[in-house]
């Protein structure tokens, strides 16, 4: 057997598996979401591919520029003979499934694996593009209270971006404003998204995992068909405490230098004053009250 031929199989095991992806807007706990399914035995779950967002355009773009050489041979070295084909949407949305399933089998799923998913915050403006590769595929959006995310997604900037001169923006309040038009639109297109394809999507709230972890992992656990009993829940819970991934710091004691920082809902107000709290909710105001954010 060729290693196209065993790769081809792998992958093609891999895609008759329950596939799922999570997405969500940035800081909105996706990280956390997919390491508690990934502690799941039947569950494996690896973030992130930057497939839908990345590298499913560069693929597009190469099948049109190939295309394009194609489509001249065509119609000047080869105009007396048959065309040569050209590559379709199809043979993209192929290539797109392949190398995402390529990146999932490098986990190396075992025999006892039921689902199999990725985590990409950016999953959640791609739903319906995913969905026509995996017509399957089960959807995890997960939401969290946006101005909890802008300030969770502001001392990410400043970990990540130390030099200042590169910033795009130049204080937490511009931040806060471009989040909070971002997350309405995500929010609006998830939930688009779940209301056209019934049973497809499930939308979990970020403060319901920390608050009542059991019932809520249950439901997403019961979504993927997988067992929920209490031993395996206990098993996900205990391998993504905080501590456990803080290297032993509580929930709550902030440590601006982690990417787990502080691990606790209802943060913001620490950070945003009444001013930029008003323009977050002039923004991004009705999806905060559909989802509970007083």
């Amino acid at each position: 057997m060729t290693y196209f031929e065993e790769l081809h199989g792998q992958i093609g095991a891999l895609a008759s598996k329950q596939v799922f992806f999570i997405g969500g807007s940035p800081k909105s706990g996706t990280t956390w979401l997919q390491l508690l399914l990934d502690a799941h035995p039947a569950i494996v779950c690896k973030g992130e591919s930057q497939m839908v967002n990345h590298l499913a355009t560069l693929l597009m773009q190469s099948l049109e520029k190939q295309n394009h050489l194609l489509a001249q041979k065509n119609a000047t070295v080869f105009a007396e003979l048959p065309p040569v084909p050209l590559y379709t949407r199809d043979d993209l949305a192929y290539l797109i499934a392949a190398a995402l399933l390529l990146f999932l089998a490098k986990a190396e799923p075992g025999a006892g694996v039921a689902a199999i998913g990725e985590k990409t915050p950016d999953n959640v403006r791609h739903f319906e593009v995913l969905l026509a590769i995996f017509p399957r595929a089960r959807f995890i959006h997960l939401v969290r209270d946006g101005r909890d995310c802008a300030v969770s997604g502001w001392f990410h900037t400043q970990r990540i971006r130390p030099d200042r001169d590169t910033w795009e923006f130049a204080s937490l309040g511009s931040y806060a404003e471009m989040f909070a038009r971002e997350w309405a639109i995500d929010l609006a297109e998830a939930s688009a998204f779940a209301a056209a394809h019934p049973g497809a999507c499930l939308t979990v709230r970020y403060e319901d995992l920390v608050a009542d972890l059991a019932p809520t992992l249950r439901g997403v656990l019961d979504f993927l068909g997988v067992a929920s009993d209490a031993a395996v829940l206990a098993g996900c819970r205990d391998a993504t405490a905080f501590a456990r991934l803080s290297g032993g710091r509580p929930a709550g004691q902030e440590d601006p230098a982690s990417f787990f920082r502080n691990g606790r809902p209802g943060d913001w107000p620490r950070h945003l004053d009444d001013t930029l709290a008003a323009t977050f909710r002039r923004a991004a105001g009705p999806w905060l009250e559909r989802f509970g954010y007083s």
